[in-house]
């Protein structure tokens, strides 16, 4: 027996970034290399409700890195991480959606939107989106092909003067005219020849390097700046996180470059 009434017991996390999550609706776009170890550690946050979108399938490579066991081979990721949430948090609401995003009326409920999926459709839907005057945040993550030691977040909050792929252009520009930032300029270029990684032959899809423990790494560190972002709730603040783990190459470890405006609506860079 576990008793875990709210009145007797106390959260471990203190005040932490994380604390953003608690009670929040969140979706998770894309379950893989990312989404899989994002939607766990937001699970563990508190968040009230997940729902988790990817069709793709499980298949015996992918224990490498993404967040699931021999059990799940053979069901889709959308499936398999709402049977493991479950497991975590039973208090915790999990839906599924079908397909790879959820339909529109049912998107502009959330609280936070967390984009893994690396593409472009998708970006041109979060634009709609976010053209809409939604209320959810709005964070787009990825990782480095070539080590997945690096990651960026776009985050456009509620009201933010731009879409998520201005906010991409913007923060593009700003990065590229910084030689300081040269370890992140390849989020802006086209991936180099030898980066990708084919992961057996006849495969169609390369995908990029990296460990479990890298990409763990990786979703941790982002899903702590998008926390951040969610305790802002008076004055929320768009941009972009730029993160390296410790064994990445050199370069700084963590660069936050604002959004040039916060705001639709309001003129000047904050």
């Amino acid at each position: 027996m576990s008793d875990e009434r709210q009145e007797i017991t106390t959260r471990r996390e203190g005040n932490r970034p994380v604390n953003g999550f608690q009670e929040k609706t969140v979706h998770i776009w894309g379950c893989g290399g990312l989404g899989s170890w994002i939607a766990e550690f937001i699970a563990r946050a508190g968040a009230s409700t997940i729902t988790v979108c990817d069709p793709g399938t499980i298949t015996g490579g992918l224990l490498v890195r993404q967040n699931y066991t021999e059990a799940d081979i053979g069901q889709t990721k959308a499936d398999a991480l709402a049977t493991r949430l479950r497991a975590i948090r039973d208090d915790l609401t999990i839906t599924i959606a079908e397909g790879n995003i959820p339909d529109p009326t049912v998107a502009l409920c959330a609280d936070v939107i967390i984009d893994a999926t690396v593409s472009h459709s998708i970006t041109t839907y979060l634009d709609t989106l976010a053209s809409k005057n939604s209320t959810a945040f709005i964070a787009q993550v990825a990782t480095d092909a070539k080590t997945g030691t690096l990651g960026i977040v776009n985050i456009c909050a509620p009201g933010a003067a731009c879409t998520p792929s201005e906010l991409d252009d913007q923060a593009g520009r700003s990065a590229m005219a910084d030689s300081g930032l040269e370890l992140y300029h390849q989020f802006w270029k086209e991936t180099a020849e030898g980066d990708e990684l084919v992961p057996t032959r006849g495969c169609s899809v390369p995908t990029f390097h990296g460990s479990a423990a890298d990409l763990a790494a990786v979703a941790a560190t982002l899903v702590n700046m998008i926390g951040l972002h969610l305790q802002q709730a008076e004055a929320p603040v768009s941009g972009t996180h730029l993160i390296a783990l410790p064994h990445a190459p050199d370069g700084p470890r963590h660069h936050f470059i604002p959004a040039a405006r916060d705001v639709r609506g309001q003129g000047g860079t904050r």
